[in-house]
């Protein structure tokens, strides 16, 4: 008897820039999408395959925080968000399953300081959320881009 499975799963990256230049470019860092009912996460794409079309589950925004408590699948927020709204600059389908979105935050935005979590907003509803490790310390004249890919892969098991 064969059966299937789908693994959701995210990560993304940041990319430090001052004056313009690229000064450093962190490894990947696996984030979580969220599972609960608050609703958020998979919960809203269920209830949208059910016909349930209350929340949106198209990314619109991302946000980042101080926070620094591991996330879980029932957060339903970042512990300590900063900014919020940072829209998406592109995003693209780079494979079947995969699709990538950029978010791109400059130096007059953000306030100089510490930051250790980011989040994806579908809507008002958060998607996914991560603590940026190794946090970064964001300084004057400093821009940030977080490329942020979710992948859906199929498992077929026998």
């Amino acid at each position: 008897m064969q059966k299937d499975n789908l693994t959701l799963k995210g990560k993304f990256r940041y990319t430090k820039y001052h004056n313009g230049k690229v000064v450093y470019v962190s490894p990947w860092i696996e984030n979580l999408i969220l599972q609960n009912d608050a609703p958020c996460g998979l919960y809203v794409i269920l209830n949208r395959m059910l016909g349930i079309t209350t929340h949106d589950i198209e990314i619109t925004s991302a946000e980042i925080g101080t926070g620094s408590t591991a996330p879980a699948i029932t957060d339903t927020s970042l512990v300590a968000m900063v900014l919020d709204g940072i829209p998406i600059a592109t995003r693209s389908r780079d494979a079947v399953g995969e699709i990538t979105f950029v978010f791109f935050i400059n130096d007059k935005e953000l306030a100089d300081g510490t930051y250790n979590e980011i989040g994806l907003r579908a809507g008002t509803q958060l998607f996914t959320r991560a603590l940026i490790d190794p946090s970064f310390t964001k300084s004057t004249g400093e821009d940030f881009r977080f490329d942020y890919t979710i992948t859906a892969s199929p498992t077929i098991e026998s």
